[in-house]
């Protein structure tokens, strides 16, 4: 509904803009609770479980949006391209504040290395991967980008880009992305030896960013005791959106889960046990969200927040944080069966390949286990020893039955280790 209104409310616009950021991916009000339409800042409400807008924000953005001239013949230099904006950002923070100008920048030099790749891949010193943007945060893979195409690969090519790039594949690969709910590839022009961009889109694209930083940091501001923390660690999630809680707040104003519904369905979770009244049992440092449970055997294992229960679901990463294998087992019929819900084992097992499993006698290096094919009740799992490259990739077979054993030991282990604490 929102789409359809700002739809109509800007026909005949002049600028790119994108109503599909209004229907946000996971996570995207996490930051500070608005999604971005131009420099105007619309707030998410949530209700019922489900994210929505107050329709008369967004009219109000709409008109505000409506009424912006976009002069195609007024422009400003875009200052692309142009590395130093990759140049002297050592901290995370600085990385996730807004910038408009490094953002086209990233575009343009992620477009020029895939298509260097594309143009000497069978000459790569690193693999090539043509679903990853060029991470320039990586010193390694700068290296390895510098050391495989020389520094010349930076160097502006014939159409006024990096390397070989054409504005028409720039486009291709990054013309649907969005800043601030607008494409700025599609107001992107060339001007003699400049890139350049109207001028009022540019001022937009400013107050976008001064807006979207001063949002960002009063975000980190506990609403407690007004400590500041980092962007995404206080963030916690309630029934009517995040709100910002230190550690020692979320402490004081949630209970600690004791355990106390452990081996009851969660089928018949009466309403009076609300998640939201405790703090996680994972991380105990946010307001708890929902009750997780096993969905094999259907038992409550305990309350936890929306980020402890998004990475429940990355596998080999969680089973290695600390309390992730004993909250698993908090399920009464995994902890009595000795197992884990299937959709660890393979996790379990590829992880327990990577500690047995070596190329050869003599080489040390842990492999890389990967998932490969599973054929009539047996899964083909591919190693590789990245010492010696493209000399040491095998195959192991593991049966389900063998995959149980792998588990129940694994299970066995960490039940052993939790009762001598």
């Amino acid at each position: 509904m929102a789409r359809d209104t700002l739809t109509d409310l800007l026909k005949g616009s002049g600028l790119a803009l994108d109503t599909g950021d209004l229907i946000p991916g996971k996570g995207q009000f996490l930051a500070h609770g608005h999604v971005f339409l131009g420099d105007i800042a619309v707030r998410g409400y949530k209700d019922k479980g489900r994210w929505k807008y107050d329709d008369r924000d967004i009219r109000r953005a709409g008109q505000a949006l409506a009424a912006v001239t976009v002069d195609t013949a007024d422009v400003v230099d875009a200052a692309v391209p142009d590395r130093g904006y990759f140049e002297g950002r050592d901290t995370s923070n600085d990385w996730d504040r807004a910038d408009w100008r490094r953002e086209l920048n990233h575009w343009i030099y992620a477009a020029a290395q895939r298509i260097r790749w594309h143009e000497a891949a069978d000459h790569a010193p690193v693999a090539y991967d043509p679903t990853n943007d060029f991470d320039f945060l990586d010193s390694e893979a700068t290296s390895a980008f510098d050391t495989g195409f020389g520094s010349s690969s930076y160097d502006i090519g014939p159409h006024g880009l990096p390397g070989e790039l054409t504005f028409d594949a720039l486009v291709s690969l990054y013309g649907e992305r969005t800043i601030a709910g607008t494409r700025p590839l599609m107001l992107l022009t060339r001007s003699g030896k400049h890139w350049v961009l109207p001028r009022a889109y540019a001022d937009m694209l400013d107050r976008w960013q001064e807006r979207d930083r001063a949002l960002a940091e009063q975000a980190q501001i506990c609403t407690g005791c007004r400590r500041q923390g980092s962007r995404w660690a206080w963030r916690t999630t309630t029934a009517s959106g995040y709100v910002t809680l230190c550690p020692a707040c979320s402490g004081e104003a949630f209970q600690a889960y004791k355990g106390h519904l452990r081996g009851v369905a969660y089928s018949s979770l009466r309403r009076m046990h609300r998640a939201d009244d405790y703090l996680c049992c994972l991380c105990r440092e946010s307001r708890a969200s929902i009750w997780d449970h096993c969905h094999e055997h259907g038992h409550i294992r305990g309350p936890v927040c929306a980020s402890c229960n998004t990475f429940e679901g990355k596998g080999v990463a969680f089973l290695r944080r600390d309390g992730s294998v004993q909250h698993l087992l908090e399920c009464r019929g995994c902890r009595e069966a000795r197992t884990l819900p299937r959709r660890f084992h393979l996790d379990v097992v590829l992880e327990h390949l990577e500690d047995v499993e070596r190329h050869g006698r003599r080489c040390s290096r842990r492999p890389n286990a990967h998932r490969s094919e599973y054929i009539h009740g047996v899964h083909h799992i591919t190693l590789h020893c990245h010492r010696h490259a493209s000399l040491a990739t095998w195959t192991k077979e593991v049966s389900v039955a063998e995959a149980a054993d792998v588990v129940r030991a694994f299970v066995d282990r960490t039940l052993s280790s939790t009762s001598g604490s």
